[in-house]
């Protein structure tokens, strides 16, 4: 019925679950710039979360890949990210964010 703790996650919801720190970082993608880039350190610095966290459980490469963030060039030896805004991920959790919102309003 549960999954094992060592199994791939099954659902979107387990994969942004599966890493502590998503959930902080997405919600501040939804309210970032979607025309700038970002350093792994703007992104912490911006989620309230740990770089050191972030960089050691591959936050930022997992919402790389699960659609949320794209990778842009990299400024010097440091990454750049922008957010994904053209991706169904993003648009659903945009539209999540909303309808929470909405709900918490009535």
């Amino acid at each position: 019925m549960f999954d094992d703790a060592n199994d791939e996650p099954e659902t979107g919801w387990g994969h942004v679950a599966s890493h502590d720190d998503a959930p902080a970082v997405i919600d501040t993608l939804l309210r970032l710039d979607p025309e700038a880039t970002y350093t792994k350190t703007e992104l912490s610095d911006e989620a309230g979360v740990a770089l050191k966290s972030l960089y050691l459980d591959g936050t930022l490469d997992h919402l790389v890949e699960m659609g949320f963030l794209e990778r842009a060039d990299e400024e010097g030896e440091e990454a750049l990210f922008s957010v994904a805004t053209d991706t169904d991920v993003f648009a659903a959790a945009a539209a999540f964010d909303e309808a929470v919102a909405a709900r918490l309003d009535d």
